[in-house]
C-alpha cells in the first residue's frame, strides 16, 4: 500500500494534479470518509472565516525575503501543488514582484520560461522578458538547467526528501558560478504536526 500511495503520490505531483484510480478503490467506506473529510473542511472554513492573503506570513516572509534580502537576485520557489503556485503567482503580482512567472503541469510551453528564466545555462544569448522569480512545481525538479539561479525556496515541503535534492539540483550543478547556494524552506507552523497526528 505504501508503494501504491507513493505512486499516486508521484504521478499527482507531476501532472496537473489529477490521476485515475483503480475502481477497486471505490467502495462504500471510501464515500463515508469522504463525506467526514468534506464535512471537517467545512467546519473549518465556518470556523475561520474567508481566507485573508495579508495576513499569510508564509507569504510576507516570502515576499520580504524577494525585496530585501535578494531583490536583485534569481530565485526559483517550488511548491507542490499548481494552486499554491498560482496563488504565490498572483499574490507577488499583486503586491508588485516583477520579472515574475510560474510553471506547473498544465503550462504550455515550459521550456520557453525557463529559457526566460536561465537563460545563460540554456544557451540563449538574449531573451526578450528576462524572469527574476520563477514559481514552479515539481514539473521541474527534473532534467532542467536553471543554475542562472543559486537561490532555492520551498514554499511547502514534498512529501519525500529526493524531491528536496532534486530541486536543488536544478541549480547546484555544472555551469554554476556562485559561491553560495541559499536553499530557504519554510516549516509548518510549530504544533500543527502534532494538531494533525504527524
Amino acid at each position: 500500500y505504501k508503494q501504491k500511495a507513493q505512486d499516486y503520490y508521484n504521478a499527482i505531483s507531476m501532472k496537473s494534479g489529477i490521476t485515475w484510480l483503480d475502481s477497486k478503490y471505490f467502495k462504500p467506506s471510501l464515500k463515508k470518509h469522504l463525506k467526514e473529510d468534506t464535512q471537517i473542511i467545512l467546519n473549518m472554513i465556518a470556523h475561520c472565516g474567508d481566507w485573508n492573503a495579508a495576513t499569510d506570513e508564509k507569504l510576507n516572509d516570502l515576499e520580504k525575503l524577494l525585496t530585501t534580502e535578494h531583490a536583485n537576485e534569481k530565485v526559483l520557489i517550488f511548491t507542490q501543488y499548481s494552486d499554491t503556485a498560482r496563488y504565490i503567482y498572483e499574490q507577488l503580482a499583486q503586491r508588485g514582484i516583477k520579472q515574475l512567472a510560474y510553471v506547473s503541469g498544465d503550462t504550455q510551453n515550459v521550456t520557453s520560461v525557463v529559457e526566460r528564466f536561465s537563460p545563460k545555462s540554456n544557451g540563449k544569448e538574449e531573451v526578450n522578458d528576462e524572469l527574476r522569480v520563477l514559481i514552479a512545481t515539481d514539473v521541474l525538479s527534473e532534467g532542467q538547467n536553471l543554475q542562472d539561479a543559486h537561490i532555492i525556496v520551498n514554499f511547502d515541503l514534498p512529501w519525500a526528501i529526493i524531491r528536496l535534492i532534486q530541486r536543488a539540483g536544478r541549480v547546484d550543478r555544472i555551469g554554476q558560478t556562485a559561491e553560495d547556494i541559499y536553499c530557504y524552506s519554510f516549516f509548518p507552523t510549530d504544533g500543527v504536526e502534532k494538531l494533525i497526528k504527524l
